[in-house]
């Protein structure tokens, strides 16, 4: 591969890693979206159906109010042991509305703990956010070092494979122009284009 094509294919190299690291943030950060959302979406409504109900038999006393929200909330269930709290609330609301204190009592217990679920799950959502924001954080970061370290070995294999020949071959052009006839070229192991031009160069000054 001669001098040009090197040059191409690191710099295409640091391309591809800017592009990786684009895409991993992206990624990253999409991820975050649903646990976000979920947050304002079906546990807040399951919350609010639990209020509703507990004001329903608590304070206004209207069954109508609360089976409404007994469906609405039958038909949200999104965590574990929703179902069950609501099976219970169901078979015990009808002998609360009739006036039976203790089984009032169980079933405001029950509703109390169908909003706590939803509560826990909320918080637990919001722990996972920050869990995958942290990630998504982690993710652009890493690649973000890992370049920076490709482009300091890039910038140090540029400067020892082509800079300092370069800087040699103008070295001895000009020790010659002093009027130093003896400064050549060394012969070491670089790039096969700059080996062939210090061979050159070598030649033609042992000509003179």
């Amino acid at each position: 591969m001669n001098l040009s094509g090197k040059i191409y294919l690191y710099f295409i190299i640091l391309l591809i890693c800017s592009a990786v690291i684009a895409v991993a943030g992206i990624y990253g950060f999409q991820r975050l979206e649903p646990f976000v959302n979920t947050l304002n979406s079906a546990n807040t409504q399951s919350i609010y159906y639990a209020e509703q109900m507990l004001s329903s038999i608590s304070v206004k006393k209207d069954l109508k109010r609360f089976e409404e929200n007994l469906k609405k909330a039958q038909n949200n269930i999104t965590e574990v042991g929703e179902k069950e709290a609501l099976d219970k609330i169901s078979e015990s609301y009808l002998p609360a509305f009739k006036g039976n204190k203790q089984i009032e009592d169980v079933t405001i217990d029950e509703i109390a703990e169908f909003s706590k679920i939803n509560r826990v799950a909320m918080e637990h959502a919001g722990i996972k956010a920050k869990q995958i924001e942290n990630i998504g954080i982690w993710i652009i970061l890493f690649p973000s070092v890992f370049i920076w370290i490709i482009g300091i070995a890039f910038l140090k294999r540029l400067d020892r494979t082509y800079i300092k020949p370069i800087q040699e071959l103008n070295d001895v052009i000009f020790e010659y122009n002093k009027g130093n006839l003896m400064r050549r070229c060394p012969s070491i192991t670089i790039s096969k284009d700059l080996q062939k031009l210090y061979d050159g160069i070598n030649a033609i000054l042992d000509s003179k």
